[in-house]
């Protein structure tokens, strides 16, 4: 079944369902608040959404409409729905395209769960090697493990790959995703082969 209310908030911003119902802007984007008696421009509107630092009212454009008109959110859907011609199907039976479309769009959030997961751990794990190896660079052993070796030699690389999977595009992510396996056994030679003591926490 199609998320009715995903569609409507996708397709109408706070700031395009305020202008239908009467708002007017400042050169700034904002206006005056209807939620409460406002005398300077409150309400702001960023990324499809609305926020009243005055009052704190904010939301998404169902939730404008609703609070504007006295609706519930079903209610203010449909008001936008009907306002903006969305010709979105509230009272119909979801036809097969809708189910299909829903389950991708599951089958998408859980790849993107998955993929957090890995990130945030590889993440951890990244950091635990590079703090092995600068911990065996204050310390300078006189020998140094086969895995201890690895671990410092493989410090500007790990620093490197911490930085793409804190603050790097999805693309760059992903390229790193792919070569998951061969990073899995890399760390797991580093961490799980270097003494405990060389780990500063």
């Amino acid at each position: 079944m199609i998320d009715i209310f995903r569609a409507v908030r996708e397709r109408v911003s706070a700031q395009e369902a305020a202008q239908c119902y009467g708002l007017t802007f400042d050169r700034a984007g904002r206006a005056l608040c209807p939620f409460h008696s406002d005398r300077h421009p409150s309400l702001s509107f960023r990324d499809g959404r609305f926020r009243c630092w005055a009052c704190q009212a904010s939301g998404d454009s169902i939730d404008f409409t609703g609070r504007l008109l006295g609706l519930d959110a079903l209610g203010a859907a449909e008001r936008l729905n009907a306002d903006f011609d969305l010709g979105l199907p509230f009272h119909r039976k979801p036809t097969k395209a809708d189910v299909a479309a829903v389950k991708r769009r599951k089958a998408l959030a859980e790849v993107q769960q998955a993929f957090e997961a890995w990130r945030k751990e590889t993440l951890y794990q990244l950091c635990a090697c590079f703090r092995t190896a600068h911990a065996l660079l204050l310390e300078m052993p006189e020998q140094l493990a086969e895995a201890q070796a690895l671990a410092i030699q493989w410090a500007a690389t790990a620093d490197y790959l911490i930085g793409i999977l804190q603050d790097g595009t999805i693309h760059e992510q992903m390229t790193v995703f792919r070569e998951r396996e061969v990073l899995r056994q890399r760390i797991g030679k580093i961490l799980h082969s270097t003494p405990a003591k060389s780990i500063v926490a």
